[in-house]
């Protein structure tokens, strides 16, 4: 599907017609014929996930979330917004992962986060991924068990993991999907859990083909919403770095209760059960139209009352979509209010650093005078398949000092500066 203007490119295919426009948020009508006819019910042995079945299994019109619980994806929470860097203490920045699992285990094993046997080596470090684990790759569920996992065993250390919301963490909570490979790692590790729960395959037939197990996972009060996706920040501020998935504005502060309303207001959103939702566990219905309608009106549900800050699409100004920082890649950002923009918002938080994925960079670097850091380098296969590297701030002596961590060694921050041509002369 071709680009349209600076709006989301939809994956409303399983829709003849998406109605839930509104140019406010960034959406617009698609008229497309049917591309996903409705999925065969997978045929696979039950999963050797761990699980639990919350309150019987006879609930039909329940969210998921209420009817099955599955710990192997449970992401630490960590409550504060603004965390203080001690002395010693590192904080060790990642950049989009796109569902390559490799590719995640050797960018953490660069920064000393865990060993070959996914274990924890990262002592009081703090991890940020920078959001932007789904989409484009086949391994989402293994990247986000992994950080779940290491998440669980840093609070023992008196580390942490905190994961951000990045544009396509956002679009498959809305259930567009895009840039998705499939749902084959949900139907082989997620579907046949919610059969056994369930006690039926029935229920993907309210999701009328459109990766059922996906959606499942991923949306409001899913699967996944409570134990994981509730536990994803927009942005965090450790030490005097903020963390982002591709911006901040001075404009996004005032509008949205800073840092903390909007990390406090996407955690509401992720696990409410929304109005105009109709949960249809076991596939009854008394039409073959039912499901389609009941379908659509879910996702403009979710696409209709998703925070603001989660929207926006393609060349729009918000925390997940916007490249004033950071495009063109591995060059000064070719939006001449960008440096005025960074310095405001920067001065706000009281804080000397952004750090921001979104935008592949050759390799990670920083621009506008030292305070925009850009670590999004391609890493997934099913993105470029970039060199994994690692941004790492550590304080010492007082003073944070910033290094990019590679297969090859440490390398100095002011090594990695990029200049305007126009501050040469």
């Amino acid at each position: 599907m071709g680009r349209i203007s600076v709006y989301f490119i939809l994956n409303v295919g399983f829709f003849g017609s998406l109605h839930c426009a509104n140019p406010a948020r960034g959406f617009v009508t698609l008229q497309r014929t049917c591309k996903f006819p409705p999925q065969k019910l997978a045929e696979q042995k039950p999963s050797t996930l761990f699980f639990s079945i919350l309150g019987g299994s006879s609930a039909d019109d329940e969210p998921l979330s209420s009817i099955v619980k599955i710990p192997d994806f449970s992401l630490a929470p960590t409550e504060e917004d603004e965390i203080p860097l001690k002395e010693n203490q590192r904080l060790v920045c990642l950049g989009d992962v796109h569902g390559d699992a490799d590719a995640l285990r050797r960018s953490l094993k660069i920064a000393g986060i865990c060993n070959d046997n996914e274990t924890w080596t990262g002592k009081d470090a703090i991890l940020v991924q920078c959001g932007d684990v789904l989409d484009r790759g086949s391994e989402e569920l293994a990247c986000f068990s992994l950080l779940a996992k290491l998440s669980q065993q840093a609070v023992e250390e008196g580390g942490k993991v905190i994961c951000l919301y990045g544009n396509h963490e956002a679009l498959n909570a809305m259930g567009l999907f895009e840039y998705a490979t499939s749902d084959s790692e949900y139907e082989k590790l997620l579907g046949p859990v919610v059969d056994v729960a369930l006690k039926t395959p029935e229920w993907r037939s309210q999701y009328v083909g459109n990766q059922p197990a996906r959606w499942a996972s991923f949306e409001p009060n899913g699967l996944l919403s409570k134990s994981l996706m509730a536990n994803i920040k927009v942005a965090v501020r450790v030490g005097k770095t903020v963390c982002v998935h591709a911006g901040l504005t001075q404009k996004h502060l005032k509008d949205y209760g800073g840092i903390e309303g909007m990390n406090q207001q996407a955690k509401k959103w992720i696990t409410s059960e929304l109005g105009g939702v109709i949960y249809n566990n076991q596939g009854k219905y008394s039409n073959q139209l039912q499901p389609w309608v009941e379908a659509e009106a879910r996702q403009t549900t979710y696409i209709n009352t998703a925070p603001l800050f989660l929207g926006g699409g393609i060349g729009t100004i918000s925390p997940v979509w916007m490249r004033d920082y950071s495009s063109p890649n591995d060059q000064p950002p070719s939006n001449p209010k960008a440096q005025s923009m960074i310095n405001d918002v920067l001065k706000e938080l009281e804080c000397d650093r952004m750090v921001m994925g979104h935008t592949i960079q050759r390799q990670i670097n920083c621009a506008l005078d030292g305070k925009a850091w850009r670590v999004d380098v391609g890493m997934s296969r099913g993105v470029v398949a970039g060199t994994p590297e690692v941004l790492e701030v550590m304080m010492v002596d007082g003073v944070e000092v910033v290094s990019v961590l590679t297969s090859d060694g440490k390398i100095p921050g002011d090594d990695r500066q990029i200049v305007a041509m126009a501050n040469l002369f």
